[in-house]
């Protein structure tokens, strides 16, 4: 496996999600596995709402991805940070990517992290994910959009990223990686009816500091 795709929301070790019982899918990673299989990637995803985290070390150990990408956001930093530590002593290189590594970059580098995606991931972990496998490190200052410490452990941060001109040429994301009737079975048995998510519009028009603005910037 080129790269495991993975977050770090868990909806049982919640008690406040048990009580709202409202989980929706992770469509930022699902829209990454879709775009990096149409480039040729051997993908896998973890969804990690209904698991637990002996189930990411089965995972990890029964594929063994040569790149564990992690999408981290405020709420699923502390259980994120375990996963990074499992990840590398998998022998993976571990991406961290979402609204809360670029403004931690350092943190989470130094925390075992290889790389910070910085801005929208899938043309930079299309340039990433060979660079890695063939030169760990080495070149990596030529990809846009990435944070990483180099070997005297001193922070580079790339420059930006462009924002991806034609989203209509982006597929769909790849919802036949997870486990859709799950989420409808609980939506159901919880609330009466099921329910599903979509992704209508990129970036966000308000000015929130802890969001999504370190990927999209202030671009709505």
């Amino acid at each position: 496996m080129d790269i495991l795709l993975a977050h770090a929301y868990t909806l049982y070790d919640d008690p406040h999600e048990r009580k709202v019982m409202k989980p929706y899918p992770p469509l930022g990673i699902l829209y990454l596995s879709s775009y990096l299989k149409s480039r040729g990637y051997s993908v896998g995803v973890y969804d990690s709402t209904f698991k637990s985290q002996t189930d990411f070390d089965a995972v990890l150990a029964a594929e063994k991805p040569s790149v564990v990408g992690i999408y981290i956001n405020l709420m699923t930093k502390f259980a994120a940070l375990t996963m990074i530590r499992k990840a590398k002593d998998s022998g993976a290189w571990v991406v961290v990517g979402g609204p809360e590594p670029p403004y931690y970059a350092e943190e989470y580098l130094r925390r075992g992290a290889d790389v910070v995606v910085v801005g929208e991931g899938e043309l930079t972990l299309d340039e990433l994910i060979p660079a890695l496998i063939k030169s760990g490190k080495s070149g990596l200052s030529a990809i846009e959009g990435i944070a990483y410490l180099d070997d005297d452990g001193v922070l580079v941060e790339t420059e930006d990223r462009p924002l991806i001109a034609d989203l209509s040429a982006m597929p769909w994301p790849d919802r036949e990686a997870i486990d859709i009737p799950e989420y409808m079975r609980i939506w159901r048995e919880n609330h009466g009816q099921s329910s599903v998510s979509v992704i209508q519009a990129r970036g966000c028009p308000y000015t929130c500091k802890w969001c999504s603005h370190s990927v999209f910037g202030n671009t709505h």
